[in-house]
């Protein structure tokens, strides 16, 4: 079956109309709103043409539709005419879509939300990287320089001076006997060689690390 819209025409507003259809069809407020499932008051604010009764022109122009619907009006033509009240009742500025009211901006920037963990977050990492850096230099072998002699020398002395830079603190032995390490790291010894190729194996370690191990070779030519 094809149902006939009904006319909207005529010198009535849109409530109304819309009450006139009700009443005709012998339907009480409470029962069309019960079917429409909107609360009494909103009908009777419609039919009143009391839109700024109505929780808002989005909830205003749902109930308008559903009721419209229900009375098989053209939906269009009622819509049309509830924009045109609707502007009139609440002073509202026509906008060509339903007025969403945007809602407030309470919320705090994200970084402002997440500021302690961020710095718990910084001083944690600070943290680890301090303790990484330390267990390092712990057990990370000292530094060596030996300045004398130079790789691969000949001499045609009977000693050769060894002397260099390591860390303060560090111990120094060569060919595995200690030398004294001055405050700030130098050290400085007379070793003896023998004729022909001598190695001298330098090497500096602190308490908890591995060795740091310098080799020089040393000829010793006689005259």
């Amino acid at each position: 079956m094809v149902f006939q819209k009904r006319d909207l025409a005529g010198p009535q507003t849109l409530g109304q109309r819309l009450r006139q259809l009700r009443q005709e069809s012998g339907w009480s407020i409470e029962t069309i709103a019960a079917e429409l499932k909107i609360a009494t008051k909103y009908v009777q604010a419609i039919e009143d043409g009391r839109y700024d009764l109505l929780p808002g022109q989005v909830y205003a122009r749902i109930f308008v539709r559903l009721y419209a619907r229900r009375m098989e009006l053209d939906e269009a033509v009622v819509m049309s005419r509830f924009a045109e009240e609707y502007q009139v009742v609440t002073a509202a500025k026509p906008s060509g879509r339903p007025l969403l009211v945007p809602r407030a901006k309470t919320d705090p920037p994200w970084w402002r939300r997440y500021r302690r963990f961020m710095v718990a977050g910084v001083v944690i990492g600070g943290v680890l990287i301090y303790f990484s850096w330390q267990v390092w230099r712990l057990y990370s072998p000292p530094r060596l320089v030996v300045n004398e002699p130079p790789a691969d020398v000949a001499t045609t002395e009977g000693s050769v001076v060894v002397r260099g830079q390591t860390e303060p603190g560090a111990e120094v032995t060569i060919n595995r006997q200690p030398v004294e390490v001055t405050s700030n790291g130098q050290f400085s010894e007379s070793v003896e060689i023998q004729r022909g190729l001598n190695t001298l194996r330098i090497a500096a370690k602190k308490p908890r690390s591995g060795e740091r191990v310098v080799i020089r070779q040393v000829l010793f030519e006689q005259r």
